[in-house]
This record gives structure tokens, sequence and C-alpha cells, in this order.
């Protein structure tokens, strides 16, 4: 919206019905001009309503924003030396993009006001010259402005995390309609089979009641990720850091997963460490490389490699650990929501594993809760390698 007013000079006092109370803290105004006069005059005006700063030039300017001052308003004449007040305005929403932007100028042509608008998201366009009582009006409604801009993107945020929410509650629904109602089929009917059927085969009868645990130990699987996302970001989870041995807890989870390594022929390569200690909770760390090596067993082909490597960075206070897979990597685009929650990404589990979408966003949230990092590096068809770094010792 770009606003015009032709005002003329005037030394009438300011108009006083607009200036907040003295105990109202002061609003930031940043005023660049490189007339040093136009700065007094305007200095005049504007130093006793608002929390003010001047600068001479664009350069000036942007200096004072580097060093931290983050002005709601900002006015700049258009022509100065070195930089255009549309360019400085423009460099300067790098520092503060919701500031309302001002451009003052004698000069009325076209292509001024088209370069103001362009390049430095002109919110106003006052020229020279101006009535001061005009003039103090003109920032009262660009402070007004802010307000009722502030206010709209906190309604913005605020409706995004609703429809986050609600996008959620989907996803959650969608995990008890498909992977929770058909297990729950299967059990209802294996268990109706081998009761009603007096006859049943034993070896039969055993292996359906095979079938019935190992379906309810993945119900349980998906309920107990809903439950820990849910309490992690609640904040109802208390971590219990202590010294460990990370063999204590590696050595463990490895040997948990050859079987199913085992089972489609991938070869699990680890070498212990008995001299890598962490300061960390056990149980929640077993349930973060138990989530790590699951996945890379899970997305690796037949016949692939799993390599899981552990490094002392004693520079950094941190123990990393590498987990690298020869699956199908992951793409651009799904490096982009890879630690988010419900996730679904393009590769899918080469042994019709199942997958909610939730397990790296609790490795997260629980590395992190930990003082610790967790990232991954991958380059599309060549595998990938999840990296966790945990301290040493208490941060």
């Amino acid at each position: 919206m770009i606003m015009k007013l032709n005002l003329t000079p005037s030394d009438s006092s300011v108009l006083n019905s607009n200036i907040p109370p003295e105990a109202a803290p002061k609003r930031p105004l940043l005023i660049v001009d490189d007339e040093e006069i136009l700065l007094a005059v305007l200095s005049d005006i504007f130093a006793e309503q608002y929390e003010l700063q001047t600068a001479p030039s664009g350069e000036a300017a942007l200096r004072l924003l580097e060093q931290g001052f983050r002005p709601e308003v900002i006015i700049a004449d258009q022509r100065m030396g070195g930089m255009s007040g549309a360019q400085f305005l423009a460099k300067s929403m790098e520092f503060v993009p919701a500031t309302v932007r001002v451009i003052l100028t004698g000069y009325t042509d076209v292509q001024d006001i088209i370069d103001s608008i362009n390049l430095g998201n002109v919110y106003r366009f006052l020229t020279k010259p101006w009535q001061r009582e005009e003039l103090v009006e003109a920032m009262r409604l660009c402070f007004e402005h802010y307000d009722l801009t502030t206010r709209n993107n906190e309604l913005a945020e605020s409706l995004q995390k609703v429809r986050d929410l609600s996008s959620e509650k989907d996803e959650v629904l969608g995990i008890v309609a498909h992977d929770l109602k058909n297990p729950l089929q299967v059990i209802r009917e294996y268990a109706e089979m081998c009761s009603d059927d007096d006859d049943m085969d034993a070896s039969m009868r055993k292996t359906m009641l095979k079938s019935v645990v190992k379906t309810s130990n993945r119900m349980f699987d998906i309920i107990r990720n809903l439950l820990d996302v849910n309490a992690l970001e609640r904040g109802a989870i208390q971590f219990m850091p202590v010294p460990l041995p990370l063999s204590t807890i590696l050595d463990h989870v490895v040997n948990e997963y050859r079987s199913r390594a085992t089972a489609k022929n991938i070869t699990l390569h680890y070498a212990s460490s008995p001299t890598a200690r962490i300061y960390a909770d056990e149980s929640w760390t077993i349930q973060v490389f138990d989530n790590l090596i699951s996945n890379a067993v899970k997305y690796s082909p037949h016949g692939k490699n799993i390599f899981i490597s552990i490094v002392d960075n004693a520079s950094n206070n941190a123990v990393r650990i590498e987990i690298r897979d020869e699956g199908p990597g992951i793409s651009e685009e799904d490096m982009q929501k890879l630690f988010g929650k419900f996730a679904r990404l393009s590769a899918q589990p080469t042994g019709n594993e199942d997958s909610t979408g939730l397990g790296l966003s609790i490795v997260k949230k629980i590395v992190e809760a930990m003082n610790g990092n967790v990232w991954c590096e991958s380059e599309f068809g060549k595998g990938a390698t999840f990296i966790v770094e945990l301290p040493m010792k208490a941060k």
C-alpha cells in the first residue's frame, strides 16, 4: 500500500494528542538522511516521542542494524550519496523484515517511486516539503500499521499451529484406522480359529500363535512411539544422564539386530569400543540406537552391508557414532523432512517392514534433550550415514 503526502514546512509545535505517556516505553524509530540539517530537524520532531536513532547514510544505518538496533519504523531519504534509500531498505529486510518502511524525498519522478516499491518494500511515500503535524500523524499511522501487521502475523502463526494439530490428528487417526485396525483384525481371526477348531493341527496352532505375538509386538511398538512423542513434546519425561560406557549400549543393540540382518543377508560391521564413554540416560540412549539400527536394517536391500563405527572427539567433548548403510539414500526433498513427525519418505522398507514415520522424530528429541546432536549425510542412490554425537561429560 503506497500513500503520498505533499506537505509544506511549518514551525508549529508537535501535536500532543497522539504522544504516549512518559511512563510508556518509547518505540524504536530509525531515520536515515545524508542532509545534516534535515536529520537535526527530524530528530527535534521525534526524539522525545520515540527511541530514536539517526544515520547519515544507508551504510551507517546498516551498521546500526548489524549492532542490534531493531526499529519498528524506518524513514529513509531516497536520494543519498552512495546507497539510495530504496537500496538501503532492501538490505535492511535481512535484519528487520517486519519493519514498516517509509521513503522521504523531494523528487516525484515515477521511477523513484517504482524503485522504492520494488526494492525496499516501502509502505509509504512522503514528499518534501513537509508539514510537522502531518509528519507526526504519518508516523503514528505507521506504528499502528506495524502493530496490526504483527497481530496478523501472530494470528497466522496460531492458525498454522491449529492446522498442524489437525494434520497430526488426521495422521494419528490414519494410524489407528490402518496400522492398528488391520493387525487387530488378524489377531481376532487367528484367536477365533484357534479357539473354535478343536481339531487344529498343533503345528498350525503354534504358527498362528506366533503370528499373534508378532502382530501384537508391532502394535505395541506403534502405541509406544505415539506415547513417546506425546510425552517428549509435553516435557513429561525426565532424563537422568550418568557416565556410561558406550559399549554397554551398542553391543546390546547390535546383537539384537544381527538375526534380523541375517534374515535379509545383510552383514553388520561393528567394532566395540571399551574406552568410549558418554554422559547420557541409558534407557533412552538404547532407544536412539534401536531406532537407527532398525532403520538401517529395514531400508537396506538384501545382501548389503551396514557399518557402525565409534569416534572419540575429545576437542568437542563428544563421542560420535556413525551408522552407514548401502540403501537407496535420501533425496533432497526427503532430507528436508527427515526428522519431522509423521514423515513419509519416498524410500520404502525392503522386507515388508512397517513404519509410522515417528522413529527419527523421537531420536532427534531424545538426543537433543541429552545435549547431543544428530544429523544425516546422504547422496541419493548411494546410501545414508546417520551421525549421533553425545557428550562425554555433563555440560
